[in-house]
């Protein structure tokens, strides 16, 4: 398509002459590079990047080295960098350095022949590789050592091959159009969803039925390079098949199913379509830009534009309809790649109304001035320092005892077993379980989130509107709160965890029959604290506290009311504390609760007493 300001009609495609370097894409370049460089991440941060780290360092996927679906290319590059650098995280992320500024440059050749091939088609070019490579999303997720930007870059380089195998029908195109499209499932296998529809329409656009055997031939044989070890590593096509099938049942399960609960449509839609821009007020002038650049496509059958449209609208489409709207941002980014370039026409049309070419530069550096602000609060402190995860991890190293137990969150499981391999490590549920058995060895929780035990240590990076936005808003606060002593007991039946949470331990339901086992620990009597919440749909209810099953006492708690009580103990064996109530009830079958526990009574405090 030519966007000039002097003519609407198609130009010629570029032939030789026009794949020079001109001084615009040079420009774009060098700022691409700078945004990078600057932008690079000091640590670890998110739990993907742990997993892809430690896969470098052995490829084993059934233990989550990396995660489903498997990443078999992303993780072959990263030890091939490896070999050089010497060190997994660092090689992950110099390789998506170098894969941001190939796929910039490759993007523009590509956006150029799709636009026609003029000055102003040259501009097109640059302005829409600038747009996707600096937009809000991309500032944030493109310097990640992730499975994304190398994707991307094979996509750019698929893109690329696909109009110059339409306008040439050379061998060559044929040949990158097929290794190019294989890679990037390789780095990213989700991506097969909106990468083969690409693939498709770009070998429907081929000249004969010869350059595409060339094309799925090559494609063919790149995907065996990369499915070959992933099969071997699963254990087989048996292996390799319930790998992926369990992955598939969670995606259904988690990013179609829970995630989405509570959040409307439009929520979810402006999660994957306006949140990758940045701020809402400026996601729609860029939207709108990009409306009026696909309308021009369309009306002038820009056709060599054909399969970035079906691959962004593909990925668009999959993710409203079944991916998880907290990650939305990195999901979107195929997506974004076809809205950049819509855009990037809109400000050519924009410029020819007024007849002023600088105007479609202004515009863009508009868009990217405000999204390098918007995005500066989370690229700030990640670029000059370790991530709180790894804060805390050193902390721990530094100031924790050898022997010291660390409870440790489902969410921050790969950071520790990572970061601190050597060190007493458990789930909490098991670790509580242990430690009360163990008195004398102090136990520590490691989660994300502000803590209220007494003693905590926080780290954390600022809080914003960005933040929440472009990332998944995981890992922002990490805390190390060490547990005391009393809220170690070993849950035997009927007693569930800890609300609101295990950093706001306030209470724990009980069943109508509970029970706990206790150390005494030097301790002469226990202080046990109920209470009966004041919604619960009961008046009263009557509990007997017994001690290793004899009877001792029985409370009458009225609703809203506290009681307290305290057991004696004599010598040092474990002692069970039973719960037994009159009354139970389960919250979702009385009131507009979805909790199907059956509760009955709260535990507030088992509280051991000295002398």
């Amino acid at each position: 398509m030519t966007v000039s300001t002097t003519s609407p009609p198609l130009a010629p495609p570029l032939g030789p002459a026009g794949r020079r370097i001109s001084p615009a894409a040079l420009a774009g370049f060098v700022l691409v590079v700078v945004a990078r460089a600057l932008t690079l991440p000091r640590s670890l941060w998110e739990m993907d990047e742990v997993l892809f780290v430690r896969a470098v360092e052995r490829f084993d996927p059934l233990t989550h080295r990396p995660h489903p679906p498997g990443y078999p290319l992303l993780i072959g590059l990263g030890k091939l960098f490896n070999l050089a650098f010497q060190d997994p995280f660092f090689s992950l992320v110099a390789l998506s350095f170098l894969s941001s500024l190939v796929s910039y440059v490759v993007l523009v050749a590509a956006f150029r022949r799709m636009a026609g091939g003029d000055a102003a088609s040259d501009r097109v070019a640059v302005l829409g590789a600038l747009l996707f490579h600096l937009s809000a999303g991309m500032l944030v997720q493109a310097p990640l050592p992730m499975s994304d930007p190398p994707a991307l870059m094979f996509i750019s380089l698929a893109l690329w091959a696909a109009v110059v195998l339409k306008e040439e029908g050379s061998a060559w195109a044929a040949i990158g159009l097929g290794a190019s499209a294989s890679a990037a499932i390789g780095c990213r296998p989700q991506l097969a969803l909106a990468v083969l529809p690409m693939l498709a329409v770009a070998l429907w656009q081929a000249p004969n039925w010869r350059r595409r055997g060339v094309a799925v031939a090559v494609f063919t044989a790149v995907s065996l390079l990369w499915f070959v070890p992933l099969v071997v590593a699963t254990g087989g096509l048996q292996g390799l098949l319930d790998y992926q099938l369990r992955q598939v049942q969670y995606v259904a399960k988690h990013d179609a199913g829970a995630s989405r609960a509570g959040r409307s449509a439009i929520a979810i839609g402006a999660r994957f379509i306006a949140n990758p821009w940045g701020p809402r007020w400026l996601s729609l002038p860029v939207l709108v830009l990009a409306g009026f650049g696909g309308a021009r496509l369309l009306r002038l059958r820009s056709w060599a534009a054909l399969p970035l449209a079906v691959l962004s609208g593909t990925q668009i489409a999959f993710g409203l309809l079944a991916l998880d709207p907290g990650d939305a941002v990195r999901y979107a980014l195929p997506g974004v790649l076809g809205v950049a370039f819509a855009a990037a026409v809109g400000c050519e049309i924009a410029a020819r109304r007024v007849h002023r070419p600088a105007v479609a530069w202004l515009t863009a550096a508009l868009v990217l001035t405000v999204s390098a602000v918007y995005a500066s609060p989370v690229l700030e402190p990640r670029a000059s320092g370790p991530s709180p995860p790894v804060q805390a991890a050193e902390w721990a190293k530094r100031n924790l005892r050898p022997s010291a137990m660390i409870l440790v969150t489902d969410d921050l499981a790969p950071h520790a077993s990572y970061l601190l391999g050597r060190r007493y490590l458990s789930s909490v549920t098991l670790g509580l379980r242990r430690a009360s058995h163990r008195p004398r060895i102090p136990v520590y929780l490691l989660s994300e989130g502000e803590s209220s035990w007494k003693g905590a240590v926080t780290f954390r990076w600022p809080d914003s509107d960005a933040y929440r936005k472009l990332t998944r808003n995981h890992y922002r606060v990490v805390s190390l709160s060490p547990l005391p002593s009393d809220c170690l007991h070993q849950r035997l039946r009927g007693v569930y965890d800890w609300e609101p949470s295990l950093l706001e331990a306030k209470w724990r339901w009980m069943d109508a029959d509970a029970a706990l086992r206790i150390m005494p620990r030097g301790a002469h009597a226990l202080g046990v604290t109920l209470r009966l919440d004041l919604t619960a749909p009961i008046p009263s209810n009557s509990v007997t506290v017994s001690v290793d099953g004899a009877p001792f006492k029985s409370l009458e708690i009225p609703r809203g009311a506290t009681r307290q009580i305290e057991v004696p103990l004599s010598g040092s064996a474990p002692v069970e504390i039973g719960f037994k109530s009159a009354q139970s009830f389960v919250p979702a079958e009385t009131g507009p609760w979805t909790d199907r526990r059956r509760l009955a009574i709260q535990l507030l405090e088992v509280k051991r007493i000295h002398d």
